[in-house]
């Protein structure tokens, strides 16, 4: 039995019956900058089949018709064809009878004319979003952070309410001064909500013949106009005055911000003023608060309508696009400023927006919504994005350009964000303008390249990372070491282990990346080297890069162009013989503190108070092999988080590496009235580096009290 067929498409693959015609506008600069399409709808408000419309207005429609019937025909905006069915756009009314039989088919003919008043409400803005994804963690002590590459954002076109707002209110004083906060940890308390949003306005008409109708504008602005006689060459700049209403919670002032209402215990947060140079709700906010709001990113794996579904009533995507390797973005639509939305005509200038990220790596999807609630997305015009999350799960990358050098080159290229002719291979320590002696330690991020010829993926190359101290022998790098790759075609990416690996019996070898089919997350990104397993305490070091082939095999110079990637730019790089080596000096000893307090009576830190008392505290800080890099001596007076500074130093070059001081109290004591508690704290850094920043501190914290009694004395 033959399978049975939808009656829809086999009326389709007939398209016996034909719509065409000429839809005519009247002439105007803007014309060319208008895409239109035409659409016919039955009597039964299916759509029956669309067209462009050419630049000179012709088109020409196939309607999946099996006989003559009712059909209405609109021209309008090439955006939506559902809104423009339900659009007051240009439009004819056909019946059965106009249907003209020509063969074993029907046709109709038909011609528009649209007078500019109609057509200039369908200009279309282009509007572009830019803007890049980082992610900020913490890596030994240091706050780091690395583009998220390769995914996919979408915007979302949106009208939505201040939700979030009361909650941001409650929580400012945990909020300020942060980049991200997660949606979990903002709502934890779910205060009042905002009323449901206003629902759009009641559709209108407009009414071209001699003057504009200005009853119409209700559609436009909630309270009426009055009644002002208008001519045509006045709608445009009419119009203009009246956009789109801000959210019901956009106006806030002080006086909204009560303890009833945000649960913040006492009115608004300090410095909350009406400030008119930014929209929405952190209009109601001081400009220097808004700023800083302006730079906090709310971040959630659920979109907010799934959270507040009574604040959205509009989350239309506008475009997707995906991140570059840099994390980086772009993504344009087409904005109608007069747009349908629910069978109604709104005017919006300009789109609110919020973007959606979703990182899919090995079939799992991630989604982090994120969403500032700043003034730059609310009427957005075009601002430049930066947007932080926090999430452990995200994978990011390192912004390395995919592009391989030529034929089989291989040299070092950087040690973290070190670039590897920064380090002097006479003493192996880093070395840059007002630095040097710079050893480095803790765990160290190789990175190298390696030519196109070799990162094809087929053959297969592979290679090896070892080290020696002096003359020892080499000892292989045997970190596990992975990457997020990129398929060039699918876009899909997914998790691959580089290594190590035993080829043919020859251990501690890892993959060449294959750049032929895959971008890669860290494309330079070669070994995890754990320098605590080679030196625990200082020495110089050889690092030694070395290919091998599909076999095992090593090639030599004849096979591979071994480069000395520390020699600097603008210079060739010369040839290096059989491998690569890098002199690299490690120091793993941490900088060690002690300072005391002779003053004190006992192990409670009391010292006594008199009018010839003298407070002094000897401090030493020191590195033995002669690298400090910096130590200060400070202390915080009672509960007051603030620091005062007593004695400080920094080196360029980790010397002197001991320092012994004895430094004068005597700050804590001015202006004494009563008993006072004191925290001291001493700390310093070795002149030691990872790559990325400082890696070795120790302080030593002390608590005392200045018992000062201002009874008289006791007989």
């Amino acid at each position: 039995m033959a399978p049975r067929q939808d009656p829809a498409n086999s009326r389709q693959s007939n398209s016996r019956f034909h719509l065409e015609g000429v839809a005519e506008l009247q002439p105007g600069e803007d014309r060319d900058a208008l895409e239109l399409q035409a659409i016919a709808v039955g009597r039964d408000g299916r759509i029956l089949g669309t067209s462009p419309v050419a630049k000179e207005g012709k088109f020409r429609i196939d309607l999946a018709l099996a006989e003559p019937e009712d059909v209405q025909l609109f021209v309008g905006p090439a955006d939506d064809p559902e809104a423009l069915r339900n659009s007051s756009a240009a439009s004819r009314q056909f019946v059965a009878g106009d249907w003209k039989k020509q063969g074993e088919g029907y046709s109709l003919s038909a011609s528009l004319s649209v007078s500019r008043l109609e057509w200039v409400l369908w200009l279309p803005r282009k509007v572009c979003v830019y803007g890049r994804v980082r992610k900020v963690y913490t890596e030994d002590g240091v706050t780091r952070e690395c583009p998220v590459p390769f995914t996919k954002v979408e915007v979302f076109d949106v009208d939505r309410e201040g939700c979030y707002w009361p909650y941001i209110v409650r929580k400012w004083t945990h909020l300020n001064g942060r980049r991200v906060v997660r949606v979990p940890d903002l709502i934890d308390i779910r205060p009042k909500l905002p009323k449901p949003p206003i629902p759009d306005p009641p559709p209108f008409q407009f009414d071209y013949v001699g003057t504009f109708d200005p009853g119409s504008l209700v559609g436009f602005n909630p309270q009426p106009e009055p009644p002002i006689a208008m001519t045509a060459g006045e709608v445009g700049s009419r119009i203009a005055l009246n956009p789109q209403p801000l959210p019901p919670r956009a106006h806030m002032t002080d006086a909204a911000l009560k303890a009833s209402d945000c649960g913040c215990g006492g009115g608004a947060p300090q410095g909350m003023q009406a400030a008119s140079t930014f929209a929405g709700e952190t209009a109601s906010l001081d400009p220097a608060i808004a700023q800083r709001l302006g730079e906090l990113t709310l971040t959630s794996r659920l979109e907010p309508w799934i959270l507040f579904p009574r604040c959205f009533y509009s989350k239309r995507i506008a475009c997707v696009t995906i991140t570059n390797d840099c994390g980086e973005f772009r993504c344009c639509f087409k904005w109608y400023p007069f747009h349908f939305r629910n069978g109604r005509l709104r005017y919006d200038p300009r789109p609110d927006i919020i973007i959606r990220l979703t990182q899919v790596i090995n079939g799992v999807e991630r989604v982090i919504y994120v969403d500032p609630y700043t003034s730059t997305r609310w009427n957005y015009t075009g601002a430049y994005l930066t947007l932080t999350v926090d999430d452990e799960d995200i994978k990011c990358g390192s912004c390395d350009p995919q592009i391989r050098p030529e034929g089989t080159q291989v040299f070092f290229t950087r040690i973290g964000n070190d670039e590897v002719y920064r380090i002097n291979q006479g003493t192996g320590t880093y070395t840059t303008a007002g630095l040097s002696n710079m050893a480095y330690g803790s765990t160290l991020r190789v990175h190298a390249q390696f030519g196109n010829a070799l990162s094809t993926g087929a053959p297969a190359r592979y290679y090896r990372l070892s080290y020696r101290k002096g003359a020892a022998p080499f000892t292989p790098i045997d970190a596990s070491l992975s990457d997020t790759r990129v398929n060039k075609v699918t876009l899909q990416s997914e998790s691959h282990t580089l290594g190590p690996l035993t080829v043919n019996g020859v251990p501690g070898l890892y993959e060449i990346r294959n750049f032929g089919s895959y971008y890669w997350y860290n494309p330079d990104w070669i070994g995890l080297w754990n320098t605590l397993t080679a030196e625990t305490d200082t020495g110089l070091f050889t690092l030694r890069l070395e290919v091998f082939d599909q076999n095992g095999v090593k090639l030599n110079a004849a096979a591979v162009d071994y480069r000395d990637g520390t020699v600097g730019p603008p210079a060739v790089l010369p040839p290096m013989g059989d491998q690569c080596d890098l002199k690299i000096t490690l120091d793993n000893q941490p900088p060690e503190v002690e300072f005391s307090v002779p003053a004190a009576i006992n192990e409670c830190g009391v010292v006594p108070w008199s009018p010839g008392l003298v407070l002094n505290f000897p401090i030493s800080a020191q590195q033995e092999n002669g690298r400090l890099r910096s130590w200060y001596f400070l202390y915080r007076k009672g509960v007051n988080p603030a620091s005062t500074t007593l004695a400080s130093g920094v080196s360029s070059n980790g010397s002197p590496g001991n320092v012994a001081q004895l430094v004068s109290g005597a700050p804590l004591l001015a202006g004494l009235t009563t008993t006072c508690a004191f925290d001291l704290e001493l700390g310093a850094w070795a002149h030691v580096r990872n790559g990325y920043g400082l890696v070795y501190f120790r302080r030593q914290n002390k608590a005392i009290a200045v018992e000062k009694c201002d009874c008289p004395e006791c007989p």
